[in-house]
Formats: C-alpha cells, structure tokens, sequence
C-alpha cells in the first residue's frame, strides 16, 4: 500500500488548461507523481487528447517535458524514460474523465527509485501548449518518510 504525501500545486495555468500536482503515492520501491490537465473544453487547443497521448510516446515537439533534479545536480527526464537504469522518471498509463465543461487527464509519472530524502527541483515545460519552464521544490524528506509508511510491496 502506498503512502500519500499531499503536494496540492499547481505547476502551470492558461486560459484554457491547468497542470495539477495534487499528491505523490510513494511505495518503498518507487513514487507516483499524480500529474492532472484540466482543461476548459471550451477553450482547449483543438487535438488536447491528441497532444497529452505523445507524452506516453515521448514525440519531443509536442509533449509535456518533466524534469527531475537531485541535489548534486543529476537530473532525471520524463523524455528520456527508455533509459532504464536508476533513477528513471516514465509516464504511467492514466485516464480520463469529464463532463461538457471540463476534461480531467489524469498522467502519472513513476519515479524509480525513491528519492533521497532532500530537497528536488521539479521544471515543467509544455511549448506545445504554450507553457514556458516553470519550477517548484518538493520535499523529498517527505517523501522518504511516506516511502518507511508505506506497506512493503514484497515481504523481505
């Protein structure tokens, strides 16, 4: 079972979307960083659904970029998820739901393995969707300590 550390950020907001990071289920093996896009339909780009599905298929020109930076200055892609070896930041199948005024993507990354327990700097940039770099700080000491809460997912 994972722990929750509550985030409650928003990362970027236009007129037509607002990217979200409401928490982080964090399991002693690896995190999931909740990401969510809003959108307003009405003023969303035409092809939204479109844009956020290249994000899984890491087409460069239109997807969301995440990144992920350790103190010591490694820094862990959301584009560059085919490199395997820790730490490794990959998009995780979401979903979506919505009703005629609002459309919720829902657009997990798993982070592997868990962070040290300091501060990180994540940046989110999306040119596609005219959002320009934009950077807050999580706590990864939070983080370690969800990461002891956490059910082991295996006995020893």
């Amino acid at each position: 079972m994972g722990a929750i550390v509550t985030v409650e950020r928003v990362l970027a907001r236009t007129p037509a979307l607002a990217v979200l990071l409401p928490m982080i289920q964090v399991y002693d093996v690896g995190c999931l960083l909740n990401l969510d896009v809003v959108a307003r339909n009405a003023t969303a780009p035409p092809g939204l659904a479109l844009q956020l599905d290249s994000a899984f298929s890491g087409e460069g020109s239109t997807s969301m970029h995440i990144v992920l930076r350790y103190p010591g200055g490694v820094e862990v892609h959301s584009d560059h998820d085919r490199d395997c070896a820790p730490p490794n930041l990959s998009w995780f199948p979401g979903g979506v739901r919505g009703d005629a005024a609002h459309t919720l993507y829902h657009m997990p990354l798993w982070l592997h393995p868990v962070p040290p327990a300091e501060e990180l700097l994540l940046t989110l940039e999306w040119p596609w969707a005219r959002i320009e770099p934009t950077a807050v700080t999580l706590d990864g000491a939070a983080i370690a300590r969800a990461a002891k809460r956490s059910s082991p997912c295996w006995p020893p």
